[in-house]
């Protein structure tokens, strides 16, 4: 457990998954199913993250290490469809894979213990596809019929939206110190709200020191054993 403020960030387990599935909500048509919160406490329960206060979960998140080759800025792909299996644990690269708060200072709270846990590890840097939920509304409100929209009109309103609107969520992220990138079409198919767009964010580790594989492989082969049975 890490306190941060109000809130006690620990390890989601499978007594939180009805709050969980009732903040992922948030996400409309986006939200994921109880078998991908299942899936993950099976998988990698360490990236399952909640804060809570006074016994209520106000936000969760859920994050896997990636090698660069492995973001491809689509987040079935990026994540094997949700189900984790794609995780690598000496990926230099922390993906923020799903992260859902009932409450802004929930949400900062998990940013801020993750970022306790990871900053002096072996991780360059923490990537984030936010949403962009207003975005639908922002381009009917051009005059535009959102469905009939080719590409290059869909990536215009799209750089247009990022760069120069300052999203909500951005505004939020920044005040993280992420730093906004560029938006990514194509990121999540059935975000109509975001008309399955994102908005790529960094944050780079200023402690960020190259993991050597080969150590990392002698050190843990140096493990003492025990025996089983």
């Amino acid at each position: 457990m890490i306190p941060v403020g109000l809130f006690t960030i620990r390890q989601a387990d499978y007594a939180d998954l009805g709050r969980i599935e009732e903040l992922d909500r948030l996400f409309g048509n986006a939200a994921l199913t109880r078998e991908y919160f299942e899936a993950w406490l099976r998988h990698h329960p360490e990236g399952f993250l909640v804060a809570e206060y006074d016994g209520r979960i106000y936000g969760y998140s859920m994050v896997i290490y990636l090698r660069a080759h492995q973001i491809r800025e689509n987040w079935y792909h990026d994540t094997g469809g949700g189900t984790c299996s794609t995780h690598t644990p000496l990926g230099e690269y922390l993906y923020a894979v799903s992260i859902a708060s009932q409450k802004q200072e929930a949400a900062r709270a998990l940013f801020i213990a993750s970022r306790r846990v990871f900053i002096r590890s072996h991780v360059y840097q923490t990537v984030i596809f936010g949403r962009l939920p207003r975005f639908r509304k922002w381009v009917e409100a051009q005059g535009y019929a959102p469905e009939s929209l080719d590409r290059a009109t869909k990536r215009r309103l799209l750089d247009i939206y990022v760069n120069t609107l300052h999203d909500p969520y951005q505004v939020f992220y920044e005040g993280m110190n992420f730093m906004a990138e560029y938006g990514v079409m194509d990121y999540l198919e059935g975000d109509e709200e975001s008309l399955n767009c994102a908005l790529k964010l960094v944050w780079r580790n200023p402690y960020y020191k190259p993991l050597l594989l080969e150590r990392a492989v002698a050190e843990l082969a140096a493990e003492p054993t025990t025996a089983s049975r």
